[in-house]
């Protein structure tokens, strides 16, 4: 098939490649026709890296130092939650006003709440918030009546 013309190929010319004085060529670098601002050229490797033995093993000391106390507080912890439990009585519960679950500690001894999860705060706003809704829940299903008279 014969599509016609030929396209023509013609050269791409570029910057010409300018040589520079402060650039020494290194062995097994590749030369490269990019103007000056655009070349780079390979930092020094630096310093040897030196490595402390003895640091790491200080360190590798301070670790498992550290892994025991920790290992001694969880335990402590342990023993802690223990007589707390003798001590504490945990209840869930559901509140009547806003029927939410709540939990309660409640120390054994003294009947007195310790902690509880929402505080009394929030059940009160939500309670509040519940009643607001079903009044106005109700103010939109009741039907309004016009009266006229003549």
């Amino acid at each position: 098939m014969d599509f016609g013309n030929v396209p023509k190929v013609s050269a791409v010319t570029g910057a010409p490649a300018v040589a520079r004085a402060d650039v020494t060529a290194q062995p097994g670098s590749v030369a490269v026709d990019l103007p000056p601002e655009k070349t780079v050229q390979s930092a020094s490797a630096g310093d040897a890296v030196h490595v402390d033995v003895r640091a790491q093993e200080r360190d590798a000391r301070s670790r498992a130092a550290g892994e025991r106390r920790g290992f001694e507080r969880a335990q402590n912890s342990r023993e802690a939650d223990k007589t707390l439990d003798d001590t504490v009585e945990r209840k869930l519960i559901i509140d009547p006003r806003t029927r939410a679950l709540v939990l309660q500690k409640k120390n054994r001894e003294t009947g007195e709440t310790i902690f509880q999860l929402p505080d009394e705060a929030t059940l009160k706003l939500r309670a509040y918030s519940r009643e607001l809704t079903e009044r106005a829940r109700e103010a939109s299903e009741t039907p309004h009546r016009v009266e006229r008279t003549a």
